[in-house]
């Protein structure tokens, strides 16, 4: 796989944690939407997105022959370059998917249409309630990393299910776990972690750190700016 080629992004401009520099929600949603004046539309962010996370997978876990992966995908954007990501990574990995809700609910024409080009070789399964999540239990095992593209920066509250049991299983699994942009139950803003929250052993954080995980090393692991094309 060519990420290269998939992207606009400059490997070389990844930020590492003690470099980071922080925004507000309100800020990054400001940030994208400066990005459609010069053409870079909401389709674009989240292919540069996911390309982004799928090479630092790559990077980070690299093997002979690849590894699974197994990639958790709520409702929204956050889940869609979840997708891309889950896409890119399948031509090398064994790639599973979980889409935390019906795929009809997909929020954005984007994530829909993310979720429409999965294909194979990915296998992937809609979860509808929590006892559709359990019925897949045995994926959270076979997986050597999961990543959480479950909730972005709209987050507000506790995690519902059947979000909240796929967090408490990611977080019981003795998986590498990744989360994109912010680990899922911590708010964006304020830092305050719901009572399910995903700890991460390593967040991949879209074009700029969110101002709530400052601070929060227990759910974000590692913090790794990565540039998304703003």
């Amino acid at each position: 796989m060519d990420l290269e080629q998939q992207s606009q992004i400059d490997k070389g401009s990844f930020v590492e944690s003690h470099q980071m520099e922080y925004l507000t929600p309100q800020e990054m949603r400001d940030a994208e939407a400066r990005a459609g004046s010069y053409g870079l539309g909401p389709s674009e962010l989240m292919e540069n997105a996911g390309a982004a996370v799928a090479r630092v997978v790559e990077e980070r876990y690299a093997r002979t022959g690849g590894g699974n992966v197994l990639v958790l995908c709520g409702l929204g954007n956050n889940g869609g370059d979840g997708l891309v990501a889950a896409r890119l990574l399948g031509s090398g990995w064994r790639v599973r998917v979980l889409l935390l809700g019906p795929a009809a609910d997909l929020k954005t024409s984007e994530a829909a249409r993310s979720w429409a080009r999965l294909g194979a070789p990915v296998e992937s399964a809609e979860v509808r309630d929590r006892q559709t999540l359990l019925g897949r239990r045995e994926w959270f095992a076979w997986a050597d990393i999961i990543l959480d593209a479950i909730l972005g920066t709209g987050v507000k509250g506790d995690v519902r299910e059947p979000m909240a049991s796929a967090v408490r299983l990611m977080n019981d699994s003795g998986s590498s776990k990744v989360a994109i942009d912010v680990p899922s139950g911590l708010d964006p803003l304020t830092g305050a972690a719901g009572s399910t929250t995903v700890r991460a052993d390593l967040t991949i954080t879209l074009h700029r750190a969110k101002v709530g995980m400052r601070g929060k090393a227990e759910y974000t692991g590692e913090v790794l700016a990565v540039p998304i094309g703003i």
